[in-house]
């Protein structure tokens, strides 16, 4: 079935995910002026300088003063990287740095500069032709939120909203008692987060913004992502809904009643798990087939391919040296999803497990790896310049090969629309014949590796003969050598 051209836009984004808090102060203003706002006298704040470790406990009351403006003053330099979508973690009220632990979803935190910020940064953010993705929680809200206070204080109508077991207590996010848990069986609550047209999802969307991430998305339930999914769909059609979900994503993409895709820790799992020696080429190759049967083309299209975020080690604190690196930012470049590139990995940044991993973005170039930044843009551009790259099926190929590669082509309907990509991260090269299974790859067509590593191939009787060097990977294309004959003609052209 042809895919929707609704999908083919949202699979051809490139995400960037920002932690407001901790990527820059706008205005022109130092840390010290800005922390000096009544928006930070919150009970246990730390104010830090910006380049000061974040780990210091309690981790979630640290602060250093990030805020709207300050992406917004830096969104050339995320055009010219190649993003095409900003998405923020919380930015509503909330008295953590993370603002996981919402007290309204009315408001923008003053911390991050009011709602006027907000509309500064999506005029800014549209005049670019970028989206603006936000981040918000179903499944529970601070235990300030004013539903939770007049719950505690008996009123029985926001009792409701909760559950309170006999034995005490309240039912709350895994041991954090200050995230009571939502009662989503209760349609009072499903009104008020995303059914009515003022609930926290449509007023946003109908304010401008192009689409939610929705935190701990198993929590809120198959059955509450596909009501939530049909009702949003109906009025807001090119909305991108997105379900942080830590592990397979089939059940919630492939029906394609509910988000549209997740965040896609599958992937990111697999690829880490590969590069650090923890898993074998057969099983990468296989958690590659095994998310497209399972999600689905669009659903596996629509979701985000990561390798860290505000919740994980970063990439550089992860792999062991650069090769490795560059390869993971290749295969997220190239496998089905859409790249999701978190703040400060294209220049290197390192840290550990949260809070280490949210440090602040460090601004002065000198501290900067160009050479992988380079590289960044290089792969993304690639990818955007392919439409096979970009909303192409997939079929898997390493999984037939000795050696450790990851191997796989991306293929559109169109002939010609295809790239074949070898990851080979094995100690010696990868030489060997490879039978190609597909319609397209016409006998004599020549294949040039877009990143100019290693030689043309050229397909012979459905199969070429692969080169590639240790610890390095290929982007294979199909190119016309000849002025006047064509391998994929027009008349074979659906």
């Amino acid at each position: 079935m042809p895919l929707t051209p609704a999908t083919r836009t949202l699979a051809s984004q490139i995400v960037y995910q920002i932690f407001p808090e901790r990527f820059a102060i706008g205005g022109g203003l130092a840390g010290e002026a800005k922390l000096a706002d009544p928006a930070y006298d919150v009970p246990g704040a730390g104010r830090r300088a910006w380049t000061d470790s974040p780990v210091h406990k309690p981790y979630g009351q640290q602060f250093y003063g990030g805020d709207l403006d300050g992406i917004r003053e830096h969104l050339d330099d995320l055009a010219e990287l190649g993003v095409t979508a900003v998405y923020l973690t919380p930015i509503f009220t909330a008295p953590s740095n993370h603002k996981y632990d919402a007290t309204g979803f009315d408001a923008i935190d003053p911390m991050f500069g009011g709602e006027p910020a907000l509309e500064r940064l999506l005029e800014a953010l549209h005049a670019r032709g970028m989206k603006l993705i936000l981040d918000t929680v179903l499944n529970h809200v601070s235990d300030r939120h004013p539903w939770f206070l007049a719950a505690r204080d008996g009123d029985p109508r926001f009792r409701a909203f909760f559950t309170f077991p006999p034995t005490g207590g309240h039912d709350h996010w895994k041991g954090s008692a200050y995230m009571p848990e939502l009662n989503l069986a209760n349609e009072a609550v499903l009104d008020l987060l995303y059914r009515r047209p003022d609930s926290l999802v449509q007023r946003w969307l109908a304010r401008g913004i192009d689409g939610w991430r929705f935190d701990v998305a198993q929590d809120v339930g198959l059955k509450v992502a596909e009501d939530l999914g049909a009702i949003i769909r109906a009025r807001f059609p090119e909305a991108w809904l997105i379900g942080e979900v830590f592990g397979f994503g089939g059940s919630w993409v492939a029906s394609g009643r509910g988000y549209h895709g997740t965040m896609n820790y599958y992937f990111g799992t697999a690829l880490l798990a590969w590069l650090n020696g923890e898993l074998g080429a057969v099983q990468m190759n296989r958690a590659v087939m095994d998310a497209r049967e399972g999600c689905g083309l669009p659903g596996l299209l629509n979701s985000w391919t990561i390798l860290s975020s505000h919740d994980t080690p970063r990439l550089a604190s992860t792999l062991g040296g650069p090769a490795r690196v560059r390869l993971a930012l290749l295969a997220q470049a190239t496998l089905p999803g859409v790249p999701m590139l978190y703040y400060g990995e294209e220049v290197g940044m390192t840290g550990g497990p949260d809070p280490d991993n949210r440090r602040p973005m460090p601004w002065d170039p000198a501290l900067w790896d160009r050479d992988l930044r380079a590289w960044v843009k290089r792969l993304l551009a690639i990818r955007q310049g392919s439409p096979a790259l970009r909303y192409g099926d997939i079929r898997v190929l390493g999984d037939r090969l000795p050696g450790n590669a990851l191997v796989f082509l991306r293929f559109t309907e169109q002939p010609g629309e295809a790239a074949l990509v070898v990851l080979n991260d094995a100690d010696e090269p990868l030489r060997t014949r490879l039978l190609l299974p597909y319609s397209h790859g016409y006998d004599g067509v020549p294949l040039r590796d877009a990143l100019g590593g290693a030689g043309d191939l050229q397909v012979q009787a459905g199969s070429v003969l692969l080169d590639v060097a240790p610890h390095s990977g290929a982007i294979f294309e199909p190119f016309e050598p000849f002025d006047h004959y064509r391998y994929f003609k027009a008349r074979n052209r659906r």
